[in-house]
């Protein structure tokens, strides 16, 4: 950028205004992939938490599951699932973070129908349909979750690739910008000092050859 910079005290002032301007919005986008960087912690705590629990509960499920499965027939257990009828509304929406959309799943109404067969079945195939539905909220919050992680890894990394090019390309070249106006501004000042001290001598030395 050197050769296009014009040597003058005005660019020079200008420049740094620009450096001010510049290192104010770097301080600025690194304070918000700090905040990020926090908030991402603690969602990754949360999503932990949340994940060893739906495992738990998933573990519960599986093993009603197999104790269905001891007493009744695979055919036989399609047949009393192929009955439940259920009716799940959901609300999608989305609210903001430091600027960054992010999802909000709910479950506003869950209704299930019990007509299976219960003289045909165990107490194991309650309990299975039981765990299953209390389930289905903790997967949706679990797979909210996982979406805001992605979207959150993705910010920060949009934010760290644009706090790593102001600060390693644009102040730094600014910064040569300013250490090239400088040292031309004092190469000519020197040149003018070297000038006038020149112009001086010849002045003085006239002006002795006009007293001789």
């Amino acid at each position: 950028m050197n050769s296009v910079v014009n040597p003058t005290r005005m660019e020079l002032m200008q420049l740094r205004k620009r450096l001010q301007t510049t290192r104010r919005g770097h301080k600025l986008l690194k304070d918000k992939q700090d905040e990020f960087i926090q908030q991402f912690i603690q969602i990754i705590k949360d999503y932990r938490a949340l994940r060893i629990e739906v495992e738990s509960q998933l573990l519960d499920v599986i093993h009603y599951y197999q104790q269905t499965s001891v007493k009744m027939l695979q055919k036989d257990i399609n047949e009393q699932l192929a009955k439940q009828k259920s009716d799940v509304k959901l609300s999608i929406s989305g609210y903001k973070m430091l600027g960054l959309n992010l999802p909000k799943l709910k479950v506003l109404e869950y209704k299930v129908d019990d007509e299976y067969d219960f003289l045909r079945t165990p107490a194991a195939y309650d309990q299975l349909l039981l765990h299953s539905r209390s389930l289905l909220e903790q997967l949706l919050l679990l797979a909210e979750v996982e979406t805001k992680i992605e979207l959150m890894i993705s910010e920060i990394e949009k934010l760290k690739r644009r706090v790593n090019a102001i600060e390693n390309i644009v102040i730094k070249e600014i910064e040569e910008d300013i250490h090239f106006i400088r040292m031309k501004l004092s190469d000519l000042e020197r040149s003018n000092t070297i000038r006038m001290m020149k112009s001086k001598e010849i002045i003085l030395s006239k002006n002795q050859k006009n007293k001789d």
